[in-house]
């Protein structure tokens, strides 16, 4: 069993909290505030994604967190994925930090790659991504990727066709339309610049 500290917590979402893993700075283990049942609807449809990922044996990781399997805790089971640093070495900050900091034209290259990563690769996300749920990771001064670690997988009743490449960009075209609707617009970084 892992035991996660105080010293170990890098956040925490609505359902789940995020710590470094003891023993190694390049992993992160995420674990759910309902310790009776020991997980969440989000991280049961999170990793069956991710394990069905890593059975297509050729995913592209450079876009999400990697997925390590399960642990037992002391604050439950929880899922080891990659913790996304920069550069530096530092934990990388959040795509919505970004936003707020310099607006949203200085990432439109970013962006156009990270719809087209989605695309070419038929992999589903969630009503979860959302700029706080991405991280932009450094690896310089001026070579960036935006990286999903939250809203992965497919929260949809019906899922069989997104085995099926042409549905699943569909799918994937009509959430990334929303969540361009909904995250992407200057209305909504200028509002939550000024909560600053």
């Amino acid at each position: 069993m892992l035991i996660l500290n105080k010293e170990n917590f890098i956040g925490k979402g609505n359902e789940r909290e995020c710590y470094i893993h003891p023993h190694d700075n390049n992993k992160a283990i995420k674990v759910s505030y309902d310790q009776k049942n020991g997980h969440t609807k989000q991280s049961d449809t999170e990793v069956k994604y991710y394990k069905k990922l890593l059975k297509r044996q050729n995913t592209n990781w450079k876009h999400l967190a990697k997925y390590y399997g399960e642990v037992e805790t002391n604050k439950g089971k929880g899922f080891v994925v990659e913790l996304i640093r920069d550069y530096d070495g530092e934990v990388s900050k959040s795509f919505k930090y970004y936003l707020e900091e310099y607006g949203l034209e200085k990432y439109s290259k970013e962006l156009e790659t990270y719809k087209k990563y989605f695309l070419d690769n038929c992999i589903i996300f969630n009503y979860g991504m959302m700029q706080g749920n991405i991280l932009l990771r450094k690896n310089s001064e001026f070579d960036f990727d935006l990286v999903l670690i939250d809203g992965l997988g497919d929260v949809s009743h019906f899922t069989l066709l997104n085995s099926i490449p042409y549905f699943a960009r569909r799918r994937i075209n009509r959430r990334w339309d929303k969540f361009q609707k909904k995250y992407l617009n200057q209305k909504w970084i200028d509002a939550h610049r000024n909560k600053k």
